[in-house]
């Protein structure tokens, strides 16, 4: 039975195996991660048995080699362990308010600290640009749409009065600027024809609204709106202590109390708004105890 575990081929398969539900899991599957389902902890744990078998049929072994492969054997397990007792839970912050009830999918998890958002800010890769698109008599036309241009095309004027990034309305029907984000990009044009003026709003995600109602193509778009990253800045205040203020953004999490902020989400809704993801890796540990057994039996082996 030993010699049966202890098998190469059964390694490079197993490896094989695992290697695959990782790229399926990255690239493909949208649906429940692989990482939970039990054929998945199967192949994990046969590779541990695996790997531990080899160590342990050859006689003799010298100290690198059962360092290297128990190492190994533990960062799985940890892994497993890291999976079976890791805490994560949806925060959603509102600028100005604290929050403490982060969500899991059973029930919500009073933190031992609150969250309270200062400040929600979105990078973009370069700064976006208006431009006014008009198509006639099959050409099309692209000019920067700045405040006070005008354009002309079948005997129209076209003005443009107002820009705005993220078009909103008050209750009192006025036009006004939710955020500084271009989240809902927006135009007001003036048309001039025979003595007559038309004012009409014109919106980069719904380019279609007046295609109907005017002798040419008239469209507002906006080039270079790529979001590079967002960022949420807080005040994170203990159940007993001082207030700390961190930014979480993504990819650079934020570490507190034992717990990681992770940035999730925003609402192009709500720029007052912002998404985090709380986790603690209580297993953690023992990967990095695998972790340091591989490297002590790396450095054995390269001092023999």
């Amino acid at each position: 039975m030993l010699k049966v575990f202890s098998s190469l081929r059964l390694f490079f398969a197993l490896a094989a195996l695992l290697a695959g539900a990782f790229v399926y899991q990255t690239l493909f599957n949208r649906g429940v991660p692989v990482y939970g389902a039990p054929w998945f902890a199967a192949l994990g744990l046969a590779l541990a048995a695996n790997i531990g078998a080899c160590a342990f049929s050859r006689s003799g072994a010298r100290l690198h080699y059962l360092l290297l492969h128990a190492g190994l054997v533990v960062v799985i397990a940890g892994a497993f362990v890291s999976r079976a007792r890791r805490f994560e839970a949806q925060l959603p912050l509102h600028k100005g308010e604290a929050a403490e009830l982060a969500n899991t999918e059973e029930s919500s998890y009073k933190l031992p600290f609150s969250v309270k958002l200062e400040d929600f800010r979105i990078d973009y890769y370069s700064e976006p640009l208006g431009r006014l698109v008009l198509e006639e008599d099959g050409a099309r036309k692209i000019f920067d749409a700045k405040e006070g241009a005008v354009v002309r095309a079948s005997g129209v004027t076209v003005k443009v009065l107002r820009l705005v990034r993220d078009f909103g309305v008050t209750s009192k029907k006025e036009v006004v600027e939710k955020s500084p984000y271009w989240f809902n990009p927006a135009a007001q044009v003036e048309l001039a024809s025979g003595g007559r003026k038309k004012k009409l709003w014109l919106f980069a995600n719904f380019p279609g609204m007046h295609r109907e109602a005017l002798p040419f193509g008239l469209y507002y778009a906006v080039e270079q709106a790529e979001i590079k990253n967002f960022h949420s800045s807080v005040q994170l205040t203990p159940a007993e202590g001082s207030p700390v203020r961190g930014e979480i953004a993504v990819n650079r999490p934020l570490r507190f109390g034992g717990y990681t902020l992770y940035q999730t989400s925003y609402d192009p809704a709500d720029a007052g708004y912002s998404l985090v993801t709380v986790t603690m890796d209580r297993g953690v540990w023992i990967v990095y105890f695998g972790f340091a057994l591989v490297l002590a039996g790396v450095l054995l082996w390269l001092r023999k």
